[in-house]
């Protein structure tokens, strides 16, 4: 007998180590993330800001409250899902659509950020790391976005 039930998505919190200059915007960021079992959940969505973390990555996590199993605090990174995260900043914001239907036919995923022109890129096992950044050095050679290589899954 298999268990058919949808799993529910939580949420799980990870701290964020700002710079002088507030960035991150924030000092946490929250990641959508299934249980796959006791305390280890897998990481549903691409991260605007956690470092080195990537979609499907398992994480452990752990109540933020006794009691309180709806908020969960990151721990660690148990099992790498050989998925990398990328970021852009596109200066221009008309820009960003045609950037995510670029990095869409190559075979990533993208997710806009509340900030407008900031992109979170996953780049699957089987995308070449090199043809992503064939797309993207152009760009910033000629300044309209900068990228940043967030985390890289070893091999890629």
């Amino acid at each position: 007998m298999t268990d058919s039930a949808p799993k529910s998505h939580v949420k799980i919190i990870i701290p964020l180590e700002q710079d002088e200059d507030g960035y991150p915007p924030a000092g946490a960021e929250s990641l959508w993330a299934v249980q796959v079992g006791e305390g280890r959940f897998q990481v549903q969505n691409i991260p605007f800001f956690a470092p080195g973390i990537a979609w499907g990555d398992i994480i452990s996590a752990t109540p933020e409250e006794p009691g309180r199993e709806s908020v969960l605090r990151y721990q660690q990174i148990v099992h790498r899902s050989g998925h990398s995260t990328l970021r852009v900043f596109i200066y221009d914001e008309s820009e960003v659509p045609a950037v995510c239907t670029l990095l869409e036919q190559l075979g990533c995923d993208t997710e806009r950020s509340h900030l407008p022109r900031l992109v979170a890129i996953d780049v699957p096992p089987e995308v070449s790391l090199e043809k992503v950044r064939k797309l993207l050095d152009p760009g910033r050679a000629q300044e309209r976005w900068d990228y940043e290589e967030a985390y890289l899954a070893p091999g890629s």
